[in-house]
């Protein structure tokens, strides 16, 4: 892992460059998302922060301090401006880029968060995360309702190495 985030040139015909060394993480980065409309770019790492950063300048716009490592960012599909972030220490938060706070909080308290996606019409999220003991190590996913914080549903699995990602489906079959 590295603190440094390459936007490689894909469209040259000469072969791939670099386009683009976006240096602004303390420590190693852990997830990276491009923005809805391909402007920004969201890190997140071992430094307990996430980061925005244009990619035209490659200039940092704003920086979003955490108490855990930021493990795992999701932009919300139709709201631009709120993002989620999971960490280390099972805290699932949202924030507000224009307030440049945290709005909600999403409590379980299962540990550290591995994946979140959105379903597709920005309603409802899953997150999956790692709840260890002493011999055998449990995965959860919890479905939420975004806007009243509330947990649908949450399965637990036994297994070592069940899953760790998480990923809604376009299509709901009855």
């Amino acid at each position: 892992m590295d603190h440094i985030a390459y936007i490689w040139n894909v469209w040259n015909g000469v072969g791939q460059q670099k386009a683009r060394l976006i240096n602004h993480h303390n420590a190693a980065i852990k997830d990276i998302q491009w923005s809805k409309q391909g402007l920004h770019l969201l890190t997140g790492g071992y430094d307990e922060t996430s980061r925005l950063t244009d990619v035209e300048t490659g200039s940092q716009i704003q920086v979003f301090s955490d108490d855990q490592i930021v493990s795992v960012l999701k932009f919300h599909p139709h709201e631009f401006d709120l993002f989620l972030s999971g960490g280390s220490k099972g805290s699932l938060r949202l924030w507000d880029i224009r307030a440049n706070k945290v709005v909600h909080e999403y409590l379980r308290g299962l540990g550290p968060i591995l994946d979140i996606d959105f379903s597709y019409d920005g309603k409802h999220f899953a997150s999956s995360c790692d709840i260890s003991q002493t011999n055998s190590s449990e995965k959860s996913i919890v479905v939420w309702d975004f806007w009243t914080q509330v947990p649908l549903s949450n399965q637990v699995r036994s297994e070592n190495y069940v899953f760790s990602s998480c990923t809604f489906s376009l299509y709901h079959f009855e």
